[in-house]
């Protein structure tokens, strides 16, 4: 018997047709101790139930979906050491993120930040905010990551005529970009570069990757976009060049510690934005992600293989 827990809520619909295939399919809310043993597919991730199968001996854990494209939270060793297979939801997020990574650009660049401190002291500085716009034809986008997410901000970016610039390890083309770099070979771009945006997984190599000698060698007035992981970045050398006005400013959707501490300093950082990891968030995400898992399912069951999505435990994503 093939015990699933929907850490993540599967919809009713899929419950019923699964509980046909002979499955039996667990809500979190209503899981036993005495069950964990049992679990042999965890239909998403939870921080405090999913250690607690790992660590119940004799464990049947075999497979786990997870709700994000980055797998940096999980236990990787341990899932490694016990033989579990993970598969991501790499792809599902990619619009609404590149919507979000756009949204920062145009906020920027169109007069919408300028304008907010106007209107509220009722100033019509038709001028003054005017002459702070950007047009961004003919502008260079260089985004660290060159998987679907940044595939998708690449493309969106081709739209406002932008020059697209991917870094990622390989250095093979990708679509929508003009350029591809590897991560040992960028610095070269670094000085051309208005936009930097950063979609890379977190893993030992990207974990701070983005620090005091990224940032000087950027040109001031230059913007950086975080949509990746918080670690990724030295948060107190991207404050330094904020208040330096090096950069002319800044964006995250993640930080180092979540949920951000109410007296951190980056709330008060000038010209950076900060949203709540909200950036690929979507109201039907239970749906597409069981799209996922289901075509995951047969191959599972009949050979223990996942053929969408599989994560690689050793390299971290």
């Amino acid at each position: 018997m093939t015990v699933i827990l929907a850490a993540e809520k599967i919809p009713e619909q899929h419950v019923k047709a699964l509980t046909a295939q002979g499955l039996t399919i667990i809500a979190l809310a209503d899981l036993k101790p005495s069950q964990l043993a049992s679990i042999e597919i965890m239909f998403g991730w939870n921080k405090e139930v999913g250690p607690q199968i790992l660590a119940t001996p004799a464990n049947q854990l075999k497979w786990i979906q997870t709700a994000s494209s980055g797998v940096d939270y999980l236990p990787l060793s341990t899932l490694a050491k016990q033989g579990v297979l993970v598969s991501n939801a790499r792809g599902m997020h990619a619009k609404p993120i590149a919507q979000t990574a756009l949204s920062y650009i145009l906020h920027f660049t169109r007069g919408i930040y300028q304008s907010l401190p106007a209107q509220t002291t009722h100033q019509w500085d038709h001028h003054a905010i005017g002459a702070q716009m950007i047009n961004l034809e003919h502008r260079t986008l260089l985004v660290f990551g060159t998987g679907q997410i940044g595939e998708e901000i690449a493309k969106y970016a081709h739209v406002m005529d932008m020059h697209t610039i991917g870094v990622n390890r390989h250095g093979k083309p990708v679509a929508n970009f003009d350029q591809i770099l590897t991560d040992t070979d960028y610095q070269q771009v670094l000085p051309q570069a208005d936009f930097v945006v950063n979609v890379m997984p977190l893993t030992p190599v990207t974990n701070r990757f983005f620090d005091t000698t990224f940032f000087s060698q950027l040109h001031r007035g230059a913007y950086f976009f975080n949509l990746g992981r918080g670690a990724s970045v030295d948060e107190a050398a991207l404050m330094h060049y904020l208040q330096t006005k090096h950069l002319a400013g800044a964006a995250i959707d993640v930080a180092q510690n979540e949920p951000l501490a109410s007296d951190s300093p980056l709330w008060t950082t000038p010209n950076l934005i900060i949203t709540p990891h909200v950036s690929g968030y979507i109201t039907d995400i239970h749906e597409r992600l069981f799209k996922i898992f289901e075509q995951n399912l047969p191959s599972y069951l009949d050979k223990g293989e996942l053929i969408v999505n599989p994560v690689d435990l050793s390299a971290g994503y």
